[in-house]
């Protein structure tokens, strides 16, 4: 009767909290995982692509425009690409 009171009981409680905490941390993990996931599925989104791609054209149009024409001049043939999106 004392040692089922003072051991056994006692050793029920710490499972019982091991357990509680060991559901807590896989939450957290499970969590952490599904935000990575999201994270990198907006980034091959449209918003992410678009933007990449918009990025992409402009440095190569502020890149291969000659010395005659401006870079904005340059820049403004793909105006039309940057309202697509």
């Amino acid at each position: 009767m004392i040692i089922d009171y003072f051991i056994n009981t006692q050793q029920r409680k710490v499972e019982a909290l091991t357990n509680q905490m060991a559901i807590s941390n896989e939450l957290k993990r499970q969590h952490h995982q599904a935000l990575n996931y999201r994270l990198k599925r907006f980034a091959v989104t449209k918003v992410g692509i678009a933007s990449a791609f918009s990025a992409g054209v402009g440095y190569q149009a502020l890149q291969s425009c000659g010395i005659k024409q401006n870079k904005l001049k340059q820049l403004s043939k793909f105006k039309w690409l940057l309202r697509l999106f």
